[in-house]
């Protein structure tokens, strides 16, 4: 995808954690569902997921980094069904997350900006 095309508001940087998402409604409620996670950026979230929420459904996170679980309230924006797959990337955006919870954020963006250049 050339820079033109890409619609990201923040630098995507890839991240190795585990998550769990919950949501809630008469739609496509679920009380938990693991996830991978696939990058983070200062607007958001990518995950991979077999039990994907609806676009526009709000989503409890919990991102598990360390020995840290971090509750965070997200909104998902983009749901795309993998090739052949029962898997789905998903983004989630922070949009309705406080500085508080996003503090770690900064954290571990400072960490890999540190990395890429050493």
């Amino acid at each position: 995808m050339t820079e033109e095309h890409d619609r990201r508001r923040g630098q995507r940087v890839r991240v190795a954690a585990a998550a769990t998402l919950a949501t809630q409604g008469r739609l496509n409620a679920n009380d938990q569902a693991f996830c991978a996670v696939r990058d983070v950026s200062r607007s958001g979230i990518g995950l991979e997921t077999g039990q994907p929420p609806l676009i526009g459904q709000r989503v409890l996170l919990r991102l598990a980094l360390d020995e840290t679980v971090h509750e965070l309230r997200t909104l998902a924006t983009r749901v795309q069904r993998r090739a052949r797959s029962d898997y789905y990337e998903v983004g989630l955006d922070w949009s309705g997350c406080t500085p508080e919870q996003l503090a770690f954020l900064e954290e571990v963006l400072a960490v890999v900006e540190t990395q890429q250049t050493l």
